[in-house]
């Protein structure tokens, strides 16, 4: 009997594989999910009037593929009035309105002072140089921009840019650099000066709004979407040409699976897809396996506080000297001026680079040991009103590219007209962002779609130009 053949098959149902099966809703399609949920590192979960927050939480500006789908799903995103430069330092938490003013603020030598404003002056040429080269050019293809970007600040580290700041101050910039997962010799200049770029610019239409419920709330709506299309716990193994199609061998409760499709969307991390696909490239094959990722392991806390708090105020704190590199505050978006303040709130802390590989050995009751401890230190206040805390371990966490990184195979491979197997995801921009797995997924979903109609109207496989 004759095998049911899918125009695409999608694998991977993060923010890639979500995009894609978005766009192509309207072909014979079928995901396949490792996890028993959609939404990758897209988590959260519902807690009466807030929600614990587990993953990504900060929405790009309008127009973009995320929240494009955002809309079409009928998800609403609501602001964050709340300062996202705190900072704390020296025992105390600083929120500057302008991260300009902290050499003003903060308690520093001399010296420090000049330390600091000397790496900000540094970061601030190369921000403005960043937002040159992130400007879409006329007539320009995305992969072309793509391919300038990555070559922006390439060559050297984020640690070849700031060079060598007094201690205190070079430990805030390691714990703020921590949001792209690597250490400061780790990652490229450019990756780090993009981080930056983003979040200073955040009050302009970007990264300045969460999803009204939890970020998780796009994964379930998604599902809603799709109902029978996804197979959830579905381990993929490999994919690979057969007889003019693709066979996709998955394995789902101890059970082996084939599935037969026209087209395949990789939407996984790098080094997953390297390992399941066949018949590609071995250039390509090597990017993928050369892709980097980082630990995050987070920690929810769910606060059952009743009146007004001193991180009310605040959205993101930097925190060098904890054990965690941010704090994130995800009832600020509640706390208007016009709103009714309800009982609870709900906190977010994460780490990275070389401390999240350190607590990464830890149990998950040893990390939550660790964190609370710290929380407590920076607002004692919590130790009576911790209602609930979850640890989540992300690995792969988040891409960041190296000094060095090569990415043109996978480019130039993107740009082919005669394949039929089609990579997704984060690790196409110098630091993962979910705009740009969403952004991909979209890519990848139109060249599948183009080559599906090809071969249809051509009734043989198309040729590259």
């Amino acid at each position: 009997m004759s095998q049911e053949v899918f125009d695409v098959v999608i694998v991977g149902g993060g923010p890639s594989g979500m995009s894609a099966a978005f766009e192509l809703r309207d072909r014979k399609i079928l995901l396949l999910e490792k996890s028993d949920r959609l939404g990758g590192r897209l988590y959260s979960l519902p807690r009466g009037d807030y929600w614990m927050n587990l993953g990504g939480h900060l929405l790009p500006g309008p127009g973009s593929r995320i929240r494009t789908m955002v809309a079409s799903l009928g998800l609403d995103v609501i602001k964050i009035p709340g300062n996202k430069f705190g900072l704390y330092f020296g025992g105390k938490v600083y929120s500057p309105k302008s991260v300009s003013t902290l050499p003003f603020l903060l308690p520093l030598t001399f010296a420090e002072r000049l330390s600091l404003i000397a790496v900000g002056l540094r970061l601030k040429r190369a921000v403005a140089s960043w937002k040159t080269q992130i400007a879409v050019r006329p007539g320009e293809a995305e992969q072309a921009r793509r391919a300038r970007l990555s070559a922006f600040l390439g060559h050297i580290s984020l640690r070849d840019l700031i060079k060598s700041p007094a201690k205190r101050i070079d430990e805030i910039f390691k714990s703020t650099a921590r949001r792209a997962a690597a250490e400061l010799d780790d990652q490229a200049a450019g990756v780090g000066v993009s981080l930056f770029g983003v979040v200073w610019s955040s009050g302009e239409g970007g990264l300045s709004v969460n999803l009204n419920g939890g970020s998780g709330r796009l994964g379930m709506e998604m599902a809603r979407l799709l109902q029978d299309r996804v197979i959830y716990s579905a381990s993929v193994q490999s994919v690979e040409k057969a007889q003019g199609n693709l066979r996709i061998t998955y394995q789902k409760n101890g059970a082996k699976r084939t599935v037969i499709a026209r087209q395949a969307i990789i939407a996984v991390p790098a080094l997953a897809a390297a390992e399941m696909t066949a018949d590609i490239p071995e250039d390509v094959a090597a990017t993928l396996r050369s892709v980097r990722y980082g630990a995050f392991p987070t920690m929810a806390v769910l606060t059952n506080e009743t009146e007004p708090m001193p991180w009310d105020h605040l959205y993101a704190v930097t925190t060098p000297d904890a054990s965690f590199d941010m704090l994130f505050n995800h009832g600020n978006p509640l706390r208007t001026d016009a709103a009714v303040r309800k009982p609870g709130g709900s906190l977010m802390v994460y780490a990275g680079g070389k401390p999240a590989d350190e607590l990464m050995k830890l149990s998950d009751d040893e990390i939550r040991e660790r964190y609370l401890n710290d929380l407590y230190k920076i607002y004692p206040q919590l130790r009576s009103i911790i209602a609930e805390t979850i640890v989540q371990r992300w690995f792969p966490g988040n891409t960041y590219r190296a000094p060095n990184f090569v990415f043109d195979p996978m480019l130039t491979y993107c740009q082919r007209r005669d394949v039929d197997i089609h990579f997704a995801g984060d690790y196409f921009a110098d630091i993962g962002t979910m705009e740009t797995a969403a952004a991909t997924g979209f890519e990848a979903a139109l060249r599948a779609r183009v080559r599906l109609e090809e071969r249809d109207s051509n009734g043989r496989p198309a040729l590259s130009p």
